[in-house]
């Protein structure tokens, strides 16, 4: 059987790391950060932001429903019931390669897509002070699904009577629209069920700890999917150079 070129005999794909907001990543998940960051929480605040409420006798903001965790396992071939999960990974930062353009602080190779078709999966920074928040940064990889094919037929997924939104579904990742966020340490992510994403990388000089939160079954081909990128396609992410802080003496 005839190998697939060497991965360095192909030219890249390039993509740029936009900034991440719930505008741009809506297709693909939710993200949860605090709406209103400067607001301190007090008895005295007369007009509440969108979907919160006063908490803990006027001491908190409770914002509702800022994500939703999915579990679609119901329908998975095994039947094996799923039970939710709390994991913490410690993600310490990736290389990246030599700066290929001015204003970059170099380019990331994605090597790998991943899939969980029937749960979502929050990632969640912790111990990161809102002043410290534009130096812990980590890029969320996602992909939509192409159309199915042979080399998908065996991997199984949620039918789509099974939920009432919409689902990535069969196919493996359409490259030809991979797209690249740069989150910060103040912002947590949730991917939609089933949606194709590269494994966590953090950026810059420190490492980040996350709570995961998802359903898991104990299935292995159930609980996620990987794609191999490398054989196929050169997938860079040129990453930005972090914003500068000036502090001023008045």
């Amino acid at each position: 059987m005839m190998g697939a070129p060497a991965a360095n005999s192909v030219a890249p794909r390039v993509i740029e790391a936009e900034a991440l907001s719930q505008r741009t990543f809506a297709d693909f998940g939710t993200v949860v950060e605090n709406p209103a960051p400067g607001l301190i929480p007090s008895l005295d605040i007369s007009s509440l932001p969108a979907n919160a409420v006063q908490a803990n006798q006027g001491s908190a903001l409770k914002y509702l429903d800022v994500t939703h965790m999915v579990d679609l396992y119901r329908s998975a071939p095994s039947h094996e019931p799923a039970k939710a999960v709390m994991n913490m990974f410690v993600c310490a930062p990736r290389p990246l390669l030599p700066i290929r353009q001015a204003g970059t602080a170099g380019d990331f190779p994605v090597k790998i897509l991943e899939r969980h078709p029937f749960t979502s999966q929050t990632f969640i920074p912790l111990g990161i002070s809102p002043s410290e928040a534009h130096k812990a940064r980590y890029l969320v990889i996602v992909a939509p699904s192409s159309l199915p094919s042979s080399l998908d037929e065996g991997l199984p997924v949620p039918k789509a009577t099974d939920t009432s939104g919409p689902l990535p579904g069969r196919g493996l990742p359409d490259l030809k629209n991979i797209r690249a966020f740069m989150a910060n340490g103040s912002q947590a992510v949730t991917y939609g069920a089933g949606t194709w994403h590269a494994p966590m990388v953090v950026v810059g000089q420190h490492p980040i700890d996350f709570v995961v939160v998802q359903f898991v079954n104990g299935v292995a081909v159930e609980d996620c999917q990987e794609w191999d990128l490398e054989e196929r396609e050169r997938v860079l992410v040129a990453v930005t150079k972090p914003p500068l802080r000036r502090w001023w003496k008045l």
